[in-house]
C-alpha cells in the first residue's frame, strides 16, 4: 500500500483540535479520542465494504464527488469553533454519512457509543464532523494520484487488515454483513466508471501558477463555487451528463447503490419551476423531467410518488389543490416519455409541510417545491 489513509488522518488530529471536537459534543476529550479511533476505521470499513463491488465503487466515488469533501480540510480546525462553519461542516458530513450508511447510521453510532463509552448523540455528531476528514482525505489522495473509481477497491482493500484490527466486534451486523472478516470483499474491477469533469472556468489566467497567495485562494474558492457536471453512466448504456450534487446525480447515484432497506428514498426536485400559480414548467426545468424519465426508464420496476408543496401565501385549499395539480403535471409529462402511469403516484399537501420560515422570500421560495420519493427500486 502506497499509502495509509488513517495514518493521513490522524494527522489533522492534533490534541487542539481533539479539545475543540470534545467541547462540540460534549464529552472528554479522552474519550472523544477514543470514539474517533472507532469511527475512522469502521467508516473506511464500511467504504470499503461499498467499493468491493463495481456499482458500489461508483457510489462512492459519486458520493465524495457530489459532497467534495477534500476542499474542507484547509480549514478543518478553525471549522470547529461554531457557527456557519461549523454547520457547512456538518452538513456535508451529515451528507456523506447518509450516503454511506443510509439508514444504518443510527445502528453504527449506537455501536461506537457502547464502544467508548460516549453517549449515542454524541456518536453521531461525532460521525459526521469525522467523515470530511476521512473522506476528504480519501478526494485529496485519489486527486494527486489519479486514483479512479476502478482503482478505488484497490487502495482500500490495502487497509483491510488495519481496519479489521481496530473497528468494534459487531459492525459487520450494523451494516447488514454476516462478520467482520467480510467487511472488504476482494477488489473488483468496474465496467462503466463515472468520469467527473470540471465545467468550463471563465478565468483565462487559470493556467498561470505564481500567482499570489491571496489570488490563487480566491480563484480556488471561485473553481469549487462553479458546477461541476459529472458524467454517470446506467445499467442500460444511457449516459446522463449532470451536475454533480444535483436531483438528477444524487437519484442516479441511489438507483445504482440503494437498496430496499433505503426505501421510501426522498429527494427534492431543483430545476424544477413552474410559472406564477400555474401548472406551467419554466422552459430549463424540461432538461431535469428529461433526465427522470431517462433514469426510469432504465429502471423499468422503479416506482415512485411525485409531492407538490407550496408556501402559505393564499388560500390554504387553493394551495392544496395547486400543489396536487402540479405533481399531476409532472407525471403527464413522464408519461408523455414512454413512463407506465401506474408507477407513478401523486400527491399535494399545499403549505402543511413547510422546510422553511414563511417569513422570509427565501423560506417561501424553499417551501414552494415538488418532491420525489421512491417506492421501489428498479
Amino acid at each position: 500500500m502506497t499509502a495509509n489513509l488513517l495514518e493521513l488522518v490522524q494527522g489533522y488530529l492534533s490534541p487542539e483540535v481533539i479539545s475543540k471536537i470534545s467541547k462540540l459534543v460534549g464529552e472528554s476529550p479522552e474519550n472523544t479520542k477514543g470514539a474517533l479511533g472507532t469511527i475512522m476505521p469502521s467508516l473506511t470499513a464500511a467504504a470499503c465494504h461499498q467499493a468491493s463491488t463495481p456499482s458500489g465503487a461508483t457510489g462512492l466515488m459519486n458520493l465524495l464527488s457530489a459532497n467534495n469533501p477534500s476542499s474542507l480540510l484547509g480549514s478543518f480546525a478553525s471549522s470547529l469553533s461554531g457557527g456557519t462553519q461549523t454547520e457547512g461542516l456538518m452538513k456535508t458530513g451529515s451528507n456523506l454519512i447518509g450516503g454511506l450508511l443510509g439508514n444504518r447510521a443510527d445502528g453504527v453510532a449506537s455501536l461506537v457509543a457502547s464502544a467508548s463509552g460516549i453517549r449515542p448523540s454524541s456518536a453521531s455528531t461525532l460521525m459526521s464532523l469525522a467523515a470530511p476528514l476521512l473522506f476528504g482525505g480519501l478526494l485529496k489522495h485519489a486527486s494527486e494520484t489519479g486514483l479512479t473509481t476502478s482503482s478505488l477497491s484497490s487502495f482500500l482493500s490495502g487497509h483491510r487488515d488495519e481496519v479489521l484490527r481496530s473497528v468494534p466486534a459487531g459492525l459487520a451486523s450494523r451494516l447488514g454483513v454476516s462478520s467482520n472478516t467480510e467487511l472488504c470483499g476482494a477488489p473488483v474491477p468496474v465496467a462503466h466508471p463515472i468520469v467527473v469533469e470540471q465545467a468550463r472556468r471563465r478565468s483565462p489566467a487559470a493556467w498561470i501558477l505564481p500567482l499570489a497567495a491571496v489570488l490563487l485562494g480566491f480563484l480556488v474558492w471561485k473553481a469549487f463555487h462553479r458546477p461541476i457536471l459529472a458524467s454517470i453512466s446506467l445499467p442500460c448504456g444511457t449516459t446522463l451528463s449532470v451536475e454533480r450534487g444535483g436531483f438528477t446525480f444524487n437519484l442516479a447515484t441511489f438507483m445504482l447503490t440503494g437498496t430496499p432497506a433505503d426505501l421510501p428514498k426522498r429527494f427534492v426536485f431543483d430545476h424544477l419551476n413552474f410559472e406564477s400559480a400555474t401548472t406551467q414548467l419554466t422552459p430549463d426545468s424540461n432538461v431535469t423531467v428529461s433526465n427522470l424519465v431517462k433514469i426510469m426508464a432504465c429502471y423499468p420496476n422503479m416506482n415512485v410518488q411525485l409531492e407538490g408543496y407550496t408556501d402559505s401565501t393564499g388560500d390554504p385549499q387553493s394551495n392544496q389543490q395547486l400543489s396536487l395539480d402540479r405533481a399531476n403535471a409532472v407525471k403527464n409529462l413522464l408519461v408523455q416519455g414512454g413512463i407506465d402511469p401506474g408507477r407513478i403516484t401523486t400527491a399535494g399537501f399545499g403549505q402543511d409541510r413547510p422546510i422553511a420560515s414563511n417569513d422570509t422570500e427565501e423560506g417561501r421560495a424553499k417551501n414552494r417545491r415538488t418532491e420525489l420519493v421512491v417506492t421501489k427500486l428498479g
